[in-house]
């Protein structure tokens, strides 16, 4: 199974027109959270990774039923680039995710690859509170 972890404008309240893809293509889980530090871009956040486990971001676990055709279409709306990692906006990657009911998934997550100087921490670590 392939679960993806989104934690920004894909997000159901978010009210993208991106998130349509995963309302078309996969099944929400549940709500979730992964070690994180939250930053704010401009219109949009940015995950980093810390090993700090009481940091957090919030977001929501979607089941995919067609990772690839899923991939193909989400991919580039994050910058992310398989075969030039080194230039992507973000790296898609595997977190373990914290369900709201206490268990874990693995799930994709969308993580920052850019310098995050000069760019404000979301604190909440829940990108819809900020």
């Amino acid at each position: 199974m392939h679960y993806l972890f989104v934690y920004g404008t894909l997000r159901r309240t978010a009210d993208h027109a991106m998130h349509q893809v995963l309302k078309n293509q996969a099944e929400w889980v549940a709500d979730g959270s992964v070690p994180g530090k939250l930053y704010l871009v401009d219109w949009y956040p940015a995950l980093i990774s810390t090993t700090q486990h009481e940091e957090r971001v919030q977001g929501e676990v979607y089941l995919l039923a067609n990772p690839e055709k899923t991939f193909f279409e989400l991919d580039p709306y994050e910058g992310y680039y398989p075969d030039d990692e080194a230039h992507s906006d973000y790296l898609r990657q595997q977190e373990t995710v914290q369900l709201s009911d206490g268990s874990s998934v693995t799930a994709w997550v969308y993580v920052y690859n850019l310098p995050i100087i000069g760019l404000s921490q979301i604190t909440s670590g829940d990108f819809m509170k900020r």
